[in-house]
């Protein structure tokens, strides 16, 4: 039984984490660079870089001498999905950072590419395009002169045969006779080699896809590495979820408490709008009030004054009356009282006498 020989990178988890159908290859991708050592990496279709930022991120931590291009339009196509900017955007943003100083991101159609790469220049070809027969046929066929001699060539989806791909057929062709190996999980995966000489732990992984007895078991062990990522995607997903679901529902309260502190500012103005309002009025009660006080004791004080003034009047009057009273029942009043008489007669006698020469 064959068995190929694993190293530490397998093992690790990507640093680029995002829902993607290659994410189960990733720890492939990882032992590949590893025991391959490529000088000149490239990829045609990179989508959100999942697998791409791989190969990058095993290049960084492997120190290795390695040019890398990844080459796509960043607008999608009828199998992938036609998609807007903020996918080139996000990926340039994370990647330039990190990876600029040894890869650059291409943005063109494959054919359009071609004549920026010299002929047996490239060691190893990620091909992850359009997925008809027709269209990764021609992909192999116009980037194979750039390949190196020894050079080895991805090809995804070779476990899909619905929606129109065509993958498996030409990997059916194409893998007969050649070196090669098939993984089966996360839609399928080729491994195709040109050449015949190969590192060590690159042999082996081919030797194994030509015996029974050891193909089921490396595809094994990689279909649990790349589900032992996948987990770790989900469980990244659900968590990344669960925080911009959380930054929502804070950002809501926050909106709701800033709300319920306007209300509350404009309450607490309005409150104290009504109390300055209420002490006016209370201070123009008070000098309401005052004002009829002192109106009210104003005219107490006047009728206390005219019942004073008409208590000495009537006793003024009631002296007066005494008065003449005792004067009438004095002595010198009854004496007078016939001369009184002939006083009031006289005067009704001079009234009715006409004299001469006055009136008619």
């Amino acid at each position: 039984m064959a068995m190929i020989p694993f190293n530490s990178t397998t093992f690790r988890f990507p640093d680029l984490m995002a829902p993607s159908a290659w994410v189960e290859h990733v720890p492939f991708m990882f032992w590949l660079v590893d025991a391959l050592q490529p000088r000149r990496f490239v990829e045609l279709g990179t989508h959100n870089g999942v697998s791409y930022c791989a190969a990058c991120q095993a290049i960084e931590l492997l120190r290795l001498t390695c040019n890398c291009y990844a080459v796509d339009t960043w607008t999608g196509d009828e199998h992938a999905g036609f998609y807007g900017e903020e996918v080139y955007s996000d990926l340039a943003a994370y990647h330039a950072p990190k990876y600029g100083s040894f890869s650059r991101l291409v943005r063109s159609t494959f054919d359009e590419a071609i004549s920026h790469f010299e002929d047996d220049s490239i060691d190893l070809l990620h091909i992850d395009g359009l997925h008809t027969y027709d269209a990764v046929r021609h992909d192999f066929d116009a980037w194979r002169p750039k390949l190196s001699q020894n050079a080895v060539v991805l090809f995804h989806d070779t476990n899909v045969r619905e929606r129109g791909f065509g993958v498996f057929r030409l990997w059916n062709e194409i893998s007969a006779g050649r070196p090669h190996f098939e993984f089966l999980h996360g839609h399928g995966l080729g491994v195709l080699g040109l050449g015949d000489s190969y590192p060590k732990a690159v042999e082996a992984l081919f030797a194994a896809g030509q015996q029974d007895s050891s193909i089921g078991a490396v595809r094994t062990a990689f279909a649990h590495l790349g589900q032992a990522v996948a987990n770790h995607e989900n469980t990244a997903h659900a968590v990344r979820q669960a925080e911009a679901q959380f930054a929502l529902s804070r950002e809501e309260w926050r909106r709701q408490i800033e709300q319920r502190d306007g209300e509350i500012a404009a309450l607490t103005v309005e409150r104290e709008r009504a109390a300055a309002r209420a002490s006016e009025c209370e201070a123009h009660f008070a000098l309401s009030r005052e004002e009829w006080q002192r109106q009210i004791e104003g005219r107490d004080k006047e009728t206390m004054r005219a019942q004073a003034l008409t208590t000495a009047l009537e006793a003024k009057i009631k002296q007066t009356e005494l008065a003449v009273e005792e004067f009438k029942n004095s002595t010198s009043w009854r004496v007078t009282a016939p001369l009184r008489a002939f006083s009031s007669n006289a005067r009704l006698v001079f009234q009715n006498v006409r004299w001469p020469g006055v009136g008619k």
